[in-house]
């Protein structure tokens, strides 16, 4: 899990600048989050699908534009390699993913 958080701190930057996406509202789980990951065809046992909050930006010290914002991706365990990543921000969050989110700066999904 230490060697996944390094991978996303050292990408981070570049990933938010070339994979964002702003949503007017609010991010609704079920629709921009499971739907961004089924779109992926992920491979079960070798992909490891991931969200990470704001908090977890702001310690990287990057500005968000809006007041929320979430980075996603894949994980591959073969490679060791973030494979698909996208941070998206929105005016807030839905009951689902501040609830899957809880306290936690990094969530892996299954």
């Amino acid at each position: 899990m230490e060697e996944l958080i390094q991978l996303i701190k050292n990408a981070f930057q570049y990933i938010k600048n070339l994979f964002r996406k702003i949503i007017d509202g609010i991010l609704n789980f079920a629709k921009h989050v499971v739907g961004w990951f089924k779109s992926l065809n992920l491979l079960p046992g070798q992909d490891v699908p991931f969200i990470a909050s704001k908090e977890f930006g702001e310690k990287l010290k990057i500005a968000p534009v809006k007041n929320v914002g979430i980075f996603q991706g894949v994980y591959n365990e073969m490679t060791n390699e973030i494979t698909h990543a996208e941070y998206v921000e929105a005016d807030s969050l839905d009951n689902q993913t501040r609830e899957i989110l809880g306290n936690e700066e990094l969530v892996v999904l299954n």
